[in-house]
């Protein structure tokens, strides 16, 4: 009997260190402060001006290639070319506003 109780004896005890342990790893890794928070804005400030800059100039080339196709189409007068026409053309409007329209919604 006296074997059993320290067994269990044995086994609480290292059950209370590792919970002990546990508790002080996690106070000791609770009050750590970042203080890269700047250089990581940073970098992500310029990703966004980059991915911006290319959408908005994939913008104006679609834009520029939506407005030749419609003249095309109204020479022609064909209408669904110039319906599929203009349909580039405001999507070109829309990719070139689309840094704008972003900063609205926030």
């Amino acid at each position: 009997m006296n074997k059993i109780l320290r067994a269990e004896g044995k086994k609480r005890d290292k059950r209370c260190q590792m919970t002990a342990l546990v508790t002080m790893a996690l106070l000791i890794m609770a009050p750590m402060n970042a203080f890269a928070a700047a250089q990581v804005q940073g970098k992500i400030n310029n990703l966004y001006s980059i991915v911006t800059t290319i959408i908005t100039a994939a913008g104006a080339i679609v834009l520029a290639w939506g407005v030749f196709e419609f003249a095309s189409a109204y020479q022609s007068r064909d209408t669904a070319q110039q319906t599929d026409s203009l349909k580039k053309v405001v999507a070109g409007i829309l990719m070139c506003l689309a840094p704008t329209i972003i900063n609205l919604l926030k």
